[in-house]
């Protein structure tokens, strides 16, 4: 027998073994989402024989178009399945019951950043088209510049950066997030030995959330700052992490750092049809954080 439902609290040992299984994440980073995940968000489970076999949260979201309009949305997160219990089609039976409950609650649409690039074509045959874009670049240290006299980085608060990214992307179709989940960001980047930045490059503000990978390497999961200050921004990276490669994602719709390449990053399902007809053809929509 299957049945679909929202989570209990006795059933967190359970997915907590299947989210190790899936992603292969250490138990801090595990014990991290249900101790510190952001206000409202659901987790939905589904049982075989009162099993639970396959898991995925959500995560409320805000969609904001380049006019201030609001679109209400959803983020799925930590979609996994058991093991044992994978090639049943139990990820498609979650996804569907997704689609119900949030249209219940009538949002407008659901987002999605496939873990792995081979999922991308895996979520299209379930109604999700591509949406969301990254510009990408990896660089090591030798190739990164010099700081600029009077450049500065310095760690923020999540509302503050969160003022900044708002307001460097208000031109933007963007996945705009509360200061809670910004919050649950800064909360990933300092478990990783790294944080939320402002950053100032030659009299122009930024910001970068980052997050420090086995020592060597540093991820900074988004960078916003205009394109002309992007190179002295990523000094100051390099100055505050001195390490061997830098992995660094900026918004598509902006030039990037030279050898940076456009990437699909995040997917949408839309429940409303008039702004799927005004949207449906949008391919660089900036998402930034999937908290990944």
């Amino acid at each position: 027998m299957i049945e679909i439902r929202p989570a209990l609290p006795e059933e967190e040992h359970r997915q907590k073994e299947l989210w190790k299984l899936a992603f292969g994440d250490s138990d801090a980073q595990i014990d991290y989402f249900y101790t510190r995940r952001p206000a409202n968000a659901e987790t939905l489970v589904l049982l075989e024989n009162g099993v639970v076999e396959t898991m995925v949260a959500l995560f409320p979201v805000t969609l904001t178009l380049p006019d201030g309009a609001t679109v209400s949305s959803s983020y799925i997160y930590a979609l996994a399945t058991h093991p044992d219990a994978r090639k049943k089609g139990y990820g498609r039976f979650i996804l569907n019951y997704v689609d119900f409950y949030l249209q219940e609650r009538k949002l407008d649409c659901v987002t999605i950043v496939p873990a792995e690039a081979s999922l991308h074509r895996f979520f299209a045959a379930t109604g999700f088209s591509e949406c969301f874009a990254t510009r990408k670049v990896e660089l090591l240290g030798y190739m990164v510049e010099s700081t600029g006299e009077g450049d500065s980085l310095r760690s923020t608060s999540p509302k503050q950066y969160n003022q900044v990214r708002e307001g460097l992307l208000s031109e933007a179709f963007r996945v705009s997030y509360d200061d809670d989940a910004i919050a649950y960001q800064q909360g990933l980047s300092e478990m990783a030995a790294s944080g939320l930045y402002l950053l100032h490059v030659g009299g122009v503000q930024g910001c970068a959330a980052a997050e420090l990978l086995n020592g060597d390497s540093l991820l900074v999961k988004e960078l916003i700052i205009p394109p002309h200050a992007m190179a002295g921004a990523a000094a100051l990276l390099a100055r505050e992490f001195p390490v061997v490669r830098y992995h660094v994602r900026t918004p598509a719709f902006w030039d990037g750092l030279p050898g940076s390449y456009l990437q699909s990053f995040g997917m949408i399902k839309w429940y409303n049809q008039e702004l799927e007809a005004a949207w449906r053809n949008e391919r660089k929509g900036y998402m930034g954080l999937a908290f990944d």
